[in-house]
């Protein structure tokens, strides 16, 4: 009997540091830079508890960066970093059902990174690691290709919009050799946070050749490809187009190159 007493007694406070124990996602949580978010954690909470008696405290790691403070009923910002002045929130209301959650708001991409939720209470401390990962997909690649005079060189052009952070971009010719080195790429960051990429290659055509674009995006697991196999102008230049194209960009070309043989048959007539 004693030696079953003397085992419960070991085990309660093993069971009572499980109940108490900070909850926190174990996977990461992604958001768009811009947007807001909510790192979940949630503690146990007897209702009818001393409010006053909870702090919370959610930092940065390894600096320790105070990101927001709750003590003695309401918000304790005067430590807080001020890289979170007036972006930080809780639910004060919801402290009673055990809700110690942050919500980030206007996510920035240095706020990506690991996040420490504490909570102290009448028993104990404990605390659990949030990791907020900042990432948005990029739109549909558009391709554009500038329809030269004969001999002139041709521009291909790619335009990627509304992702974060850089992708790698990648030009190839048909023997998929990288000929990168050869592009122009410009870049910019809207109000969001966000990129907008345009992408360039101009070639020579002289025989058919094959022309491959490919974006890798890691983060967000997106990896594009899109191959243009270009004709020279004789004439009868066609453009092909692979690997999921929009129909509407296909019809636009044939559309385009009609015109431009139109054209280009009037021109010949008025200086013949």
């Amino acid at each position: 009997m004693k030696r079953m007493l003397s085992s419960c007694l070991f085990a309660l406070p093993l069971l009572l540091t499980i109940s108490l124990a900070v909850v926190v996602p174990r996977s990461p949580v992604m958001s768009p830079p811009g947007s807001d978010v909510t790192l979940s954690c949630s503690f146990s909470y007897k209702a009818g508890a001393d409010l006053t008696r909870v702090v919370v405290t959610w930092q940065r790691p390894p600096a320790d960066h105070v990101v927001h403070s709750f003590y003695y009923g309401q918000d304790q910002l005067a430590l807080q970093n001020e890289t979170y002045r007036n972006r930080t929130q809780l639910f004060p209301e919801q402290l009673s059902v055990g809700n110690a959650s942050l919500r980030l708001k206007q996510v920035r991409g240095e706020d990506e990174g690991w996040y420490t939720c504490a909570v102290t209470n009448q028993v104990e401390n404990t605390k659990g690691d949030v990791r907020l990962i900042v990432a948005a997909p990029y739109s549909e690649p558009q391709l554009a290709i500038g329809l030269p005079r004969p001999g002139d060189p041709v521009t291909l052009t790619v335009k990627v919009a509304d992702g974060y952070p850089q992708p790698t971009l990648l030009w190839l010719n048909a023997a998929g050799s990288d000929i990168t080195n050869q592009s122009r790429t410009n870049q910019s960051v809207d109000s969001r946070g966000l990129y907008q990429i345009q992408s360039e290659l101009e070639a020579v055509v002289n025989e058919a050749e094959t022309f491959t674009f490919e974006l890798d995006h890691p983060v967000m697991e997106q990896r594009v490809s899109r191959a243009v196999t270009l004709h020279p102008s004789t004439g009868k230049g066609i453009i092909e187009q692979r690997s999921r194209l929009p129909v509407t960009f296909s019809l636009l070309l044939v559309l385009l190159l009609v015109l431009g043989m139109f054209l280009y048959g009037a021109g010949a007539a008025v200086t013949g």
